[in-house]
């Protein structure tokens, strides 16, 4: 999923959230449920990881949509009657510290997050190598609807 998926779902179950911790808990959690769902990205994300290809499409892809979360996100913080910012703030942060911290093992290298990265894609491919990917450009499309519907909930 992008970051703009997973920070809208967080902001979103951030409004349920009793307190910044759950909201935190629940933004977390939910980047590996959404994850599973096959989104088109594998193809980029085997070419920059495994091929060793393509490298510069994927650190682009990933720039422009970094780019579109944050512009998306502080539309939806500056356009909406927020109850709480914390939890909004840390619903956000929970939605999207996966990929984060998937990108700080793949800059580093780093033993401590290695069995971080292997979590994250055990969800991340779980129906994908079972069931097959979608095209990008589907999944794109689905994720755009997913959060112009998401977006009316907050």
């Amino acid at each position: 999923m992008t970051l703009t998926t997973h920070a809208t779902l967080g902001a979103v179950l951030a409004k349920a959230a009793g307190n910044p911790l759950m909201a935190f808990v629940f933004g977390f959690i939910s980047h590996f449920l959404v994850d599973m769902i096959p989104h088109g990205d594998t193809g980029l994300s085997d070419n920059f990881r495994v091929h060793k290809r393509r490298r510069k499409q994927a650190v682009a892809y990933v720039a422009v949509d970094a780019i579109i979360a944050i512009f998306f996100v502080l539309m939806l913080a500056n356009t909406r009657d927020i109850i709480s910012v914390r939890n909004f703030t840390w619903g956000i942060i929970g939605g999207v510290l996966p990929d984060l911290l998937v990108g700080l093992y793949d800059l580093t290298k780093s033993p401590l997050l290695k069995w971080f990265f292997k979590m994250h894609f055990f969800f991340h491919d779980y129906f994908v190598k079972r069931k097959g990917e979608v095209p990008l450009y589907y999944a794109l499309m689905a994720q755009v609807v997913l959060i112009a519907y998401l977006q009316t909930k907050l």
